[in-house]
């Protein structure tokens, strides 16, 4: 079947491409309901077994597709990636079992993509040509889910949607091998990878600028842009990663001694407001009201808080004795951060642990392990904005010099 290109039209087969793209796009709003339907009719689990069925079922089909000329090599790659798939989505099953389904999303485009390039590509550059498509489309899936109430823009489901385009263009090169792909690509073909490459790069540069503060001035002061809210609409947020061995490292939007500062300026008024919404019932308005661009301090506060409790919990609910010992150190590690960084606005209240409680939970705890605090762990913090466009707007200056320099030669080549 991927021994010959496509019998229909280049159109069509890029109009599948198209089509697939935009039933991912258009189910975007209606996600979350049907996840939590088919989560109340047969659990989480559904969602793991049926990315393994679906990955078996591929396999198979690669084994029938390719059964004459089967190699100990091929099946080794065929088998070790379908593998490695349903070891990746089983280890989705633990957080967001749901997640595992973009490796079947993104996994059939990025086989779509593979019968649309081959119209015209035909040497080892398609499987990249492909990925970085698929990539391209997958940011451009979270830039709708931002978009849409409910629904969030995700710098780790980009890497997931990756993942799943390039193991299926593995899985073709070293596993099935087309017969019809061969040779390394010519100058024509490095063109076309430097300029998708160039687009793909710039569009996840744009995405990294798009911070709160930026989605605030134009939702102010771009005509149809109102509905956005830049509270809830967060595409990317840089920081501080604060911390260490003995207290446990998390990230911030705020410096340390902003958040020292705070903790010691604010404790009345805060402790005022964290006790009024000290009720688990209430803690979603506390976000709404208290979000991270309109009090980032007290945001943070309040969900190092929440993780600490909630772990507690969870301890107490928990039968294996090192499952409640990870329980129990994160909620220790979580106090740490809070009395080390936010502790002024919980004296004297009763989010505060006495010292007996404190050394309870850490008897119980393993805190053989360094911590580093789940909150807030989508901020960036190696570089901030500025550094991070420079470093874009080179990697596409030189891509786009690159593809530039591959037209030169070949005009040069026809030339002569």
């Amino acid at each position: 079947m991927l021994d010959r290109p496509p019998k229909e039209q280049e159109a069509l087969s890029w109009g599948y491409v198209v089509f697939w793209s935009a039933l991912t796009f258009v189910t975007i709003p209606f996600v979350r309901s049907g996840v939590g339907f088919v989560r109340d009719q047969w659990g989480s689990d559904v969602f793991t077994y049926a990315v393994a069925v679906c990955v078996l079922l591929a396999m198979g089909a690669a084994f029938f597709a390719t059964r004459r000329r089967w190699t100990f090599v091929s099946v080794i790659w065929l088998v070790g990636i379908a593998g490695l798939v349903i070891y990746l989505a089983f280890g989705l099953a633990q957080g967001s079992p749901e997640e595992a389904i973009h490796y079947v999303q993104y996994g059939g485009l990025s086989l779509l993509l593979f019968r649309a390039f081959s119209h015209r590509i035909r040497d080892y550059s398609i499987y990249l040509a492909a990925t970085i498509t698929g990539t391209l489309v997958g940011m451009i899936d979270e830039t709708v889910q931002w978009l849409v109430p409910g629904r969030y823009f995700d710098l780790r489901d980009i890497v997931l949607n990756f993942k799943a385009v390039a193991l299926m263009q593995v899985a073709l090169a070293a596993g099935v091998r087309p017969r019809m792909i061969s040779g390394w690509p010519g100058l024509a073909s490095l063109r076309r990878l430097c300029y998708l490459s160039a687009v793909a790069l710039g569009y996840l540069g744009l995405c990294l600028q798009n911070t709160p503060e930026r989605i605030a001035w134009y939702a102010a002061n771009v005509p149809g842009l109102g509905f956005v809210d830049p509270d809830r609409s967060i595409m990317v947020e840089y920081g501080y990663l604060h911390g260490d061995a003995a207290n446990g490292f998390f990230r911030s939007r705020l410096q340390t001694d902003a958040l020292h500062r705070a903790s010691t300026d604010r404790a009345e008024e805060g402790r005022r407001i964290l006790d009024q919404y000290r009720d688990r019932e209430r803690y979603q308005e506390f976000l709404v009201l208290y979000s991270p661009l309109a009090d980032p301090f007290l945001h943070e506060a309040r969900v190092h808080l929440v993780r600490r409790d909630s772990h507690m919990r969870r301890a107490s609910n928990a039968e294996q004795s090192a499952v409640q010992a990870r329980y129990f150190a994160t909620a220790y590690w979580e106090n740490r951060i809070v009395e080390e960084y936010f502790g002024g606005v919980i004296e004297g209240t009763s989010y505060k642990w006495t010292a007996e409680q404190a050394a309870k939970v850490k008897a119980a705890a393993d805190v053989s392990r360094p911590y580093h605090s789940a909150v807030s762990k989508h901020l960036i913090v190696r570089l901030d904005r500025r550094h991070m466009a420079v470093l874009f707007v080179i990697a596409v200056g030189m891509l786009g010099l690159g593809g530039y320099a591959c037209t030169w030669a070949l005009r040069r080549g026809r030339a002569g």
